[in-house]
């Protein structure tokens, strides 16, 4: 580790310790300042010291964990925080969870703060003063309370730190299942009321290398593709235009190709169309089961037919618009077109699946 980087990220330590909120902040920018200028080999430096002192941290100097995000973003390695950032981020959000019913319970029902405004030591009160929290002298269950309260305030930061790195397909696939299943659990608990909490769900979702199977019943032909870091279904309706129209007698799509603007908004471009010139969708998709896929949807949600995810085109009745190309900025997709399928595949395929007709192919 660069010793400005080791000095730095020290004197943090001792400001957290200090408990002086303004010596902390301070010692952020100084620790911020000080890994930018070392560069990538100074940035990963800081992230790795502070992996270690995350678990431990919560209220205020969970903004160590923004701090963590923002060098990742600058251009350090997110590895070191993979055994660490998931799992602190799932118990904020666990936490954060059980506040309203506690606070109910401990305030007969008067209005939660909003966490932006609320004070910190005063929720703490609320949460222990009640004699039933206090049964038995359990110093373990104040602490327990302690840290449930200061989640209503800091969950927010470890999710932004989260989605900051798990944009990163190497990071994602470091990521255990077990984990992944944690945080989608979890954001689902406080997605209604936490904007954060959606994205972490969505990304925890996110599919790599993930092969998928795309039939087009109408010429009796299919694809094999494989995905990778796509964030909605409507940013794969446009790769899918982009990568499967052309020539029919090439063995493509029958149909007109994606505009330019549109593929890049959906792959490394602004992601921004805006509600004046919006992306259209140009076909309908249906998973092997014949359900529709909506295009608000994630890829995950796309049901497997015998182990494979099978995208099934059909023509629109109606144009669906997007404003937006993709859901993360920061996060660029793959879809790899791997082969055509063979004809006795394609009508192999097709003659095992449910395919509807009539009103249920309209989008």
């Amino acid at each position: 580790m660069p010793t400005r980087v080791q000095r730095a990220v020290r004197h943090l330590i001792v400001q957290m310790e200090s408990g002086s909120a303004p010596a902390y902040q301070a010692a952020v920018q100084e620790l911020a300042e000080t890994a930018k200028a070392e560069g990538r080999e100074g940035l990963t430096a800081a992230v790795e010291a502070l992996a270690p002192l995350l678990p431990g941290l919560g209220g205020d100097y969970a903004m160590t964990a923004v701090l963590a995000g923002a060098f990742v973003e600058w251009g350090a390695s997110p590895m070191a925080l993979v055994d660490v950032l998931p799992q602190r981020a799932a118990e904020a959000m666990m936490l954060n969870a059980a506040v309203p019913e506690l606070w109910d319970a401990a305030t007969g029902g008067r209005a939660l703060p909003e966490p932006e405004s609320a004070d910190a030591s005063e929720l703490v009160r609320e949460l222990t003063r009640r004699p039933w929290w206090r049964r038995g002298g359990d110093s373990g269950r104040s602490e327990a309370l302690t840290r449930i309260a200061m989640s209503w305030f800091d969950m927010d930061d470890w999710l932004r730190a989260l989605t900051t790195v798990m944009v990163d397909g190497r990071f994602r696939a470091a990521v255990s299942d077990k984990v992944k299943a944690e945080l989608r659990e979890h954001a689902a608990a406080v997605a209604y009321r936490c904007q954060q909490g959606k994205w972490v769900a969505a990304l925890a979702a996110v599919l790599d290398d993930e092969p998928l199977v795309v039939l087009d019943p109408r010429a009796r032909r299919g694809y094999a593709l494989t995905m990778s870091g796509v964030g909605g279904n409507g940013q794969l309706l446009i790769l899918l235009a982009d990568r499967l129209t052309g020539d029919p007698t090439h063995g493509w799509v029958a149909g007109d190709p994606p505009s330019r603007r549109w593929v890049e908004a959906a792959t490394s471009g602004s992601p921004h169309l805006g509600p004046d010139t919006p992306a259209l969708t140009a076909f309908h998709l249906l998973d092997g089961h014949g359900t529709p896929i909506s295009a608000d949807g994630v890829p995950a949600d796309i049901e497997a037919f015998d182990g494979t995810r099978i995208l099934v085109l059909h023509p629109l009745k109606r144009d669906y618009a997007m404003t937006a190309g993709r859901m993360f900025e920061h996060m660029t997709p793959t879809l790899r077109v791997d082969r055509m399928l063979r004809q006795a595949e394609a009508e192999n395929w097709l003659s095992r699946l449910a395919l509807p007709t009539g009103s249920q192919c309209s989008e």
